[in-house]
């Protein structure tokens, strides 16, 4: 195994490992597990008329749970795995749109959210795959500079685009080591 060791080669390396790993632990998801809701109050993908936060969002007929007004970096509700696969599909389709798209289309209107975990899934490997392959042909210059990615909802105007980067495979990471501990959950049985 080869290992890289510029940053670029490092960070890139890291996510694509990490997909293959989340790939083969979420082979075989199934539609009761994807929308599992064992608490009341979690977040999920749902109908729009259900919606049961007031910042809601998708551009179809199902939107993904959102309360803007919750300090995101505080402890959150639990969310659902559909929610979490969702959150990062819209977030790696924003930050590519808005890094090397356009940056036209408001990020919270580029995903059609999905009941069907396959398709889910196949979107984020999609999305996960076309983010690394953009971030493979940056630069080191371009690494540095704050604000390359212009993504409107986060810090990426002040930060280095590296840690933009990073900050990407650190969701990617621990949204899907929670994905993969609720399949646990739902899978153990129950008292």
């Amino acid at each position: 195994m080869d290992i890289r060791t510029d940053r670029v080669g490092v960070l890139v390396d890291q996510l694509l490992d990490s997909k293959a790993l989340s790939s083969d632990r979420l082979a075989g998801l199934t539609a009761e597990e994807y929308s599992w809701e064992p608490f009341s109050g979690m977040w999920s993908i749902r109908p729009r008329e259900n919606a049961t936060t007031p910042s809601a969002y998708g551009p179809g007929e199902l939107v993904i749970d959102l309360d803007t007004s919750i300090d995101p970096f505080a402890p959150g509700p639990v969310t659902t795995i559909a929610w979490r696969i969702g959150h990062l599909v819209s977030g790696f389709a924003g930050r590519w749109e808005w890094t090397y798209g356009d940056r036209a289309t408001d990020p919270k209107l580029l995903v059609e959210f999905t009941a069907d975990p396959n398709a889910a899934l196949t979107s984020l490997w999609e999305w996960t795959d076309r983010w690394a392959a953009s971030v493979e042909l940056m630069t080191d210059e371009q690494l540095d500079v704050p604000g390359f990615g212009a993504y409107p909802y986060g810090l990426d105007p002040q930060l280095p685009f590296i840690g933009i980067v990073r900050w990407v495979n650190r969701e990617f990471i621990h949204h899907l080591a929670e994905v993969a501990l609720m399949r646990d959950f739902y899978a153990a049985p129950r008292a």
